[in-house]
């Protein structure tokens, strides 16, 4: 089967990509810090960190949303929502897209958040506690809520198409993607902006997040966030947000837009967390459904979450499927160097195979030095120049959703 020869559906290309993360703030900056090696972990410096676990996480510095956010969306939004805003409009610059040029009942959103907006929740209990009812932010309910991006960036821009928002802890943002891949190619929509956002860098949140059990205790920014090493133990947070445009082809060529690539297949499949049937039998799918062998998968991009049982299972997982019938694609897991995003993360490694088919390069990861014996995997650990054609992006959360994605280079992308 040739690149785009679905079973059935309409065909589904992205023209943008928007990002508000750790590394950097838009395109080029992000993947130039990627691919020279930088990470983004680092000591938290936005609240004071004593008496926590967990002292270090991957912040997005140097962001100020009125530069990208409307102001009077601003104050009625937490920070999670002016990632996502922000996104939206580099999405948007970056696919030289317009609402006025778009019908808003063809264009959708689909979005992932785990957990909603720790900031201004944490600011309305310290409110609410010290000072009274009276102070509390007027917005707090709508502002905090996980659907809050979704509703806001629709508010910006006029969208009024089939939307979504969906919480699936680390796979949020893969059923996001999932979906909207699927309302373009079901032909609900034309256009969707799908990724997702987080920001869960707050006392109240990293607290949270540590009843997890998959938070790495190593004070250590070197050492924290170490997927598929003999030493890992845990993933690090990071927050930001990755916007993507997807559009139906016939949208895309009848404006005359770049396409980075083609989303070939995305699948979903649940199952136990702690086995690697239910990982195994996504990519399985998405490759029988895009009509990919094992061997014309360029890399892998690994949910990498860097807990020991988790990426024991993905590593099983990937020899299953790459394993017998050629050698293992290389692997890699680049949110090593910029947190795990939740929400955020798969977005960001999509928009991370995109641009490794656009510029020739595989992004490494970070930290790692000594594979675990479980875990032996083909794992890129520099930036290393490569063709990327075919690219499969992994995504599972802590309770066994599991989501597999193919694209392949679109051949004018480059």
């Amino acid at each position: 089967m040739e690149v785009g020869e679905a079973p059935d559906g309409r065909r589904v290309v992205v023209t943008g990509i928007g990002l508000i993360n750790p590394l950097g703030i838009g395109r080029e900056p992000f993947w130039g810090a990627l691919t020279a090696g930088r990470v983004a972990i680092a000591p938290i410096e936005r609240f004071d960190s004593d008496g926590l676990p967990v002292r270090v996480a991957a912040e997005v510095r140097d962001f100020r949303a009125a530069d990208l956010v409307p102001r009077r969306l601003i104050a009625k939004s937490d920070r999670f929502a002016h990632h996502a805003m922000a996104a939206a409009e580099l999405a948007f610059q970056d696919a030289d897209l317009e609402m006025t040029s778009l019908d808003p009942f063809r264009v959708g959103i689909s979005f992932g958040n785990n957990s909603g907006g720790w900031d201004i929740c944490e600011r309305g209990f310290e409110e609410y506690y010290r000072q009274g009812p009276s102070v509390v932010n007027a917005w707090q309910a709508t502002a905090w809520f996980p659907t809050a991006p979704q509703g806001f960036v629709s508010i910006r821009y006029g969208i009024r198409g089939f939307s979504k928002s969906f919480a699936a802890d680390r796979a949020s943002g893969a059923c996001g993607v999932l979906f909207g891949h699927r309302s373009i190619r079901w032909g609900h929509n034309d256009v969707v902006l799908t990724g997702g956002a987080e920001a869960p860098v707050t006392r109240l949140g990293m607290a949270s997040h540590v009843t997890t059990g998959e938070l790495s205790l190593c004070p250590d920014p070197a050492r924290a966030y170490l997927p598929f090493d003999a030493a890992r133990s845990g993933l690090v947070l990071g927050e930001g947000s990755t916007v993507l445009v997807l559009e139906s082809l016939e949208h895309a060529r009848g404006r005359g837009a770049r396409i980075y690539a083609e989303v070939l297949a995305v699948e979903q499949r649940t199952g136990d967390p702690e086995r690697p049937d239910a990982m195994e039998s996504a990519l399985r799918a998405a490759l029988r459904t895009s009509g990919t062998r094992p061997e014309d998968v360029d890399v892998v991009f690994a949910e990498g979450c860097g807990t020991p049982a988790g990426d024991r299972s993905e590593a099983q997982a990937l020899r299953r499927v790459f394993g017998n019938e050629a050698p293992c694609p290389p692997v890699t897991a680049p949110r090593a160097a910029y947190g795990h995003l939740f929400g955020a993360s798969f977005a960001t490694e999509l928009a991370c195979g995109l641009l490794a088919m656009r510029c020739g390069v595989i992004p490494g990861t970070a930290g790692t030095t000594s594979i675990a014996p479980e875990c032996e995997i083909p794992l890129v650990r520099e930036p290393a120049p490569a063709e990327v054609r075919r690219v499969v992006v992994n995504a599972r959360s802590r309770e066994g959703t599991n989501v597999a994605l193919v694209a392949a280079r679109w051949p004018n992308a480059i």
